[in-house]
């Protein structure tokens, strides 16, 4: 070195990285915001999904036989294995020979009611048919297909049975809706 050149810099660390780039650090934030952006929207989800299984399963009640009860702000519903419908709640009567209940269930609103029942008999389809073709009379619109038969009388808005008679092994299956309306239009 002569006199009077300058020297070089020396830098006082020379294995000191230099300084991360930004664009880096940047789409790194940006991929941690989202993800808990995601996690913060899952948690919420979950709270919302958990409180309305706490509320329903607080407003629902199974009795002793069985039978599942659900209170809700627009009405009961009450649903089960054993059969606790009767013939008034189901708008005609019951077909004597039945062996089993199947199943039934009932919901009231302030609209009104639907009920529905399931049951077995031993009778043959035709004998069933019969009866409820007795029961419900002349006004009763009668479908039969290959896979059973299906009986409906009353005003689709007001008061309407539904009776759908199956055959079912050596069993024959009877299927009752009756629906009821409070509105008067």
């Amino acid at each position: 070195m002569t006199a009077g050149a300058p020297m070089p810099p020396n830098p006082p660390y020379r294995n000191v990285p230099p300084p991360p780039t930004t664009t880096g650090s940047t789409v790194l934030k940006i991929v941690l915001i989202v993800i808990a952006a995601m996690v913060l929207i899952g948690v919420v989800v979950a709270g919302v999904i958990g409180i309305g299984v706490y509320k329903i399963a607080k407003n629902a009640h199974k009795d002793s036989s069985g039978n599942v009860s659900i209170t809700t702000p627009g009405g009961t519903i009450t649903a089960g294995q054993k059969n606790n419908i009767s013939p008034a709640d189901l708008g005609v009567d019951l077909y004597p020979a039945v062996i089993a209940g199947e199943g039934s269930m009932k919901m009231k609103t302030p609209e009104g009611t639907m009920v529905t029942a399931v049951y077995l008999s031993s009778d043959p389809p035709d004998k069933v048919i019969a009866f409820y073709k007795e029961r419900l009379g002349d006004k009763a619109s009668i479908v039969q297909t290959s896979n059973g038969t299906v009986l409906s009388e009353g005003e689709k808005n007001r008061d309407h049975i539904v009776i759908t008679i199956t055959p079912q092994g050596n069993s024959t299956k009877i299927a009752i809706v009756h629906v009821t309306s409070t509105k008067t239009e």
